[in-house]
């Protein structure tokens, strides 16, 4: 069921490239992702229990939920290179833990460097660390 469905977001992406060619130069655009794991890809950690990370390409900007507050950044995109703008978000409080894990989110996508959609249809993220690397892995999510 799922290669269905990623066969079948693929198609789309490609017939709507042909009616609006500026699909094709950026095919994230209109996407939306749920953060699956984050880090170093040989002991990557999860996302906190009771929390959901998303990510959300329209056209220019992206937008979702950092896991306590939502956010919303600009993004430039050529060729395989991703790199975000500043990120603004809303101001609540939530536990300590779960505010660690919306800083380090949020500062994973400030490091990005480089995207892929990867054999599963994930996308996958990878960003400069101050050990070298990491990599942030999503899955597709459908609009909410």
């Amino acid at each position: 069921m799922k290669k269905l469905l990623l066969s079948l977001s693929i198609a789309s992406l490609s017939i709507l490239s042909m009616i609006n060619p500026s699909m094709a130069s950026d095919p994230i655009s209109g996407t939306n992702w749920k953060l699956l794991s984050w880090g170093n890809e040989k002991s990557p950690q999860t996302v906190l229990d009771q929390t959901e990370i998303s990510l959300n390409f329209q056209e220019d900007q992206i937008s979702g939920s950092s896991g306590c507050n939502r956010y919303f950044a600009s993004y430039t995109l050529e060729d395989e290179q991703l790199k975000f703008g500043v990120a603004g978000r809303t101001q609540m409080a939530c536990p300590e833990e779960i505010m660690k894990q919306e800083d380090q989110f949020l500062s994973a996508l400030q490091a990005s460097q480089t995207y892929t959609i990867n054999s599963e249809g994930q996308l996958q993220i990878t960003y400069k660390t101050d050990q070298g690397s990491g990599v942030m892995i999503f899955a597709p999510q459908q609009e909410f």
